[in-house]
Parts: structure tokens; C-alpha cells; sequence
């Protein structure tokens, strides 16, 4: 199937696109990716270069795939990290286009901001989430911190988290997946993603490795809608997203950058599958 995914990119290491787009090749879609940013590397390594690109290059470039035709042939949207607050409208406006050609269409919106109580985003971008894409999404999978600014709301563990997920559920999305589950309910050496549709919620348990691994978030976002648009149901798919990338992450170790490549075949053939239990 074909995707469109609008979202940050690097071009040493994977984060944003450069997670998303090689997952998304292996498990058989296209991917025509468009950057909000384009850094020499992570921030994270303690400098970069690059810039953020402005939101009218990013709108003239999905101008120029809806003068091809191609947006009424997208099959699904991801969008993620956006380096400018005005690139909201943009992604908003072609997550427009492309449900009206294809109601069918799927839109994943990953509402990077923060993590671990820090924004890394400017200030105004979670009111744009908020009011502009999740809205519109029909799968959103934010982090603890991140479901907490969308929800006005203060989750801390899995009890906590399902209830502000179910209210995130009204305002329009179809399924929430929470990530990077710790807390009372979670044992410490393991760690949770919760799964809530309006019917019914699961959680898929891991490993928990002693660390904090850049772009394991975007990559996830792309396992999981690689998943779903191969057919699997809500939980099988985020139990082959986590299963896929717990062996990524292991494989990182103490590396800066995630071992996308290295990993590869975990991809279509994750080693150990976690299961999805209900709640």
C-alpha cells in the first residue's frame, strides 16, 4: 500500500523518516516521505546542523504529489515530529484530501512532544495536535507524557493511562496505543504498551531494557501501521510492532543510534512474539 509520511529526518541514524521508511518498505508498502526537519544527525549527539523546513516547502511538496494524482492513491498517512507549529495545518489539510478520495484511508498520527515530563517541541504544538490532527486520526500513540498534554490529564500507570486513552477515544480516534508503560502496575523489570478501542483494552508486556533509545517511538509508529495495513487486527498488530522492535533495541545496546539495519530481520521475523493480553 502506498503511505504518506510527513515527519522529521536525519540523514546519519534513524529517527523520524529515516525509522519509519525502512520498516515500511519491509513489510511490503511504499512510502513517500516528506521532512519537517532535515538534520546532519539526533540532537541528542550534542550538536547538529540543518534546519527545520519551512511549512510552505512542505505544503508545495504535497502540492506537487496531489498534482500527480498520488494523494487519491494514499492509502494511509503517519505523521510525526513537527518542527514548526504551522506544519499542523499542512498535514491536517492533506489528511483531508486523502480521506475524501479514499474513505478507507488510515491516518496514524504519532503526537511527538515530549517524554519523561520534558517538551522538545515548541510550545505550540501540542494546542495544533490537540485541535488540528488528532481530530482527524484514526490511530494515535502517544507516550505517557505526551497522552497526559493531549488529555489535560496526569497519567502515571495503566489504570490511569486506559482512562485518559478512552477520553482521547471521543474526541475522534478509532484506536489509542500507549507507550512506554511504567508504574504500579507494571513490574520493574518489564515494561507495558496499552492498547484501547472503544470496545475493549490489552496490554503487551516486555522486557524492559535500562535505557532511553532515540527514535524507538517513530520506528514503533511505522511497525504498527505496517501491521495494520497488512490486516492485522488492532491487538495482534501492536504485539508484531513491540516484538519487532524489542529486538532493534536490544541490538542498540549502548549506541546512540538504533540498529535499524543490523536488526533487519526482525522485522518481518521477530524472534519472540509478546502476546497482546485483554483487560
Amino acid at each position: 500500500m502506498n503511505v504518506l509520511s510527513i515527519q522529521s529526518a536525519v540523514a546519519y541514524g534513524h529517527v523520524g523518516n529515516a525509522a519509519a521508511v525502512f520498516p515500511l518498505n519491509c513489510l511490503g508498502h511504499e512510502v513517500w516521505p516528506i521532512d519537517t526537519v532535515r538534520f546532519s544527525n539526533h540532537p541528542g549527539h550534542g550538536g547538529f546542523r540543518g534546519a527545520v523546513t519551512p511549512p510552505a516547502e512542505i505544503a508545495a511538496l504535497v502540492d506537487g504529489l496531489r498534482a500527480l494524482d498520488a494523494l487519491g492513491r494514499a492509502d494511509a498517512l503517519l505523521s510525526g515530529y513537527l518542527g514548526d507549529p504551522d506544519t499542523a495545518s499542512v498535514v491536517a489539510a492533506a489528511a483531508d484530501d486523502i480521506k475524501r478520495a479514499n474513505p478507507a484511508a488510515c491516518y496514524l498520527c504519532d503526537p511527538v512532544m515530549g517524554d519523561a515530563g520534558r517538551l522538545f517541541v515548541k510550545p505550540e504544538v501540542p494546542a495544533r495536535l490537540r485541535a488540528e490532527l488528532v481530530p482527524r486520526a484514526d490511530i494515535v500513540t502517544p507516550n505517557l507524557f505526551e497522552l497526559g498534554l493531549l488529555t489535560d490529564s496526569a497519567p502515571t500507570d495503566l489504570a490511569s493511562a486506559g482512562a485518559a486513552a478512552r477520553g482521547l477515544l471521543r474526541r475522534g480516534p478509532r484506536l489509542v496505543v500507549v507507550t512506554g508503560l511504567t508504574g504500579a502496575d507494571t513490574p520493574a523489570a518489564a515494561i507495558d504498551t496499552l492498547v484501547v478501542t472503544v470496545e475493549r483494552s490489552w496490554r503487551v508486556r516486555a522486557p524492559r531494557l535500562a535505557r532511553r533509545f532515540d527514535g524507538a517511538g517513530d520506528c514503533f509508529a511505522a511497525l504498527l501501521l505496517g501491521r495494520l495495513l497488512n490486516g492485522d487486527a488492532p491487538p495482534r498488530a501492536v504485539a508484531r510492532a513491540v516484538s519487532s522492535l524489542q529486538p532493534i533495541l536490544e541490538a542498540t545496546g549502548e549506541a546512540r543510534d538504533l540498529a535499524l539495519i543490523a536488526a533487519r530481520a526482525a522485522i518481518t521475523k521477530p524472534p519472540t512474539i509478546y502476546k497482546a493480553e485483554r483487560l
